[in-house]
């Protein structure tokens, strides 16, 4: 089981990690056969559920993989211990213009992320 101290620290290196485009450090937190689902993957991919870690590595190297600077910043982030779920609110000038987002993180028994879902707004 993950604590609230290690989801905070690990919110702060996957906003980090973020910024140097680190695509693959990022999946690599994914369980094999982990998910994502997102409104921007029906726009890129036709589906808003992307599944298994190489799946995901394939569709975030397409969406973001051109970015130079995200400039992404952690706004705030939440630990759930019974659910073990970490939710962060993030906001970046992405090229679509200024991006406020929400993301939830379920994590497995060998801290491993299952299960993510995004949710974005414009930005102010």
């Amino acid at each position: 089981m993950l604590t609230r101290q290690d989801a905070m620290a690990f919110a702060q290196q996957w906003a980090a990690n973020w910024n140097r485009l680190a695509i693959d450090t990022i999946v690599d937190h994914f369980a094999p056969e982990g998910e994502i689902r997102s409104p921007l993957a029906t726009k890129l991919a036709g589906s808003s559920t992307i599944k298994g870690r190489d799946a995901i590595r394939t569709y975030w190297h397409a969406a973001y993989g051109g970015l130079s600077e995200p400039h992404l910043t952690l706004e705030s982030a939440a630990w759930d211990g019974a659910l073990q779920r970490l939710t962060v609110w993030w906001s970046a000038p992405l090229p679509g213009g200024p991006t406020r987002a929400c993301e939830m993180m379920d994590f497995d028994a060998d801290h491993q992320i299952v299960r993510s879902e995004a949710y974005y707004g414009a930005g102010s």
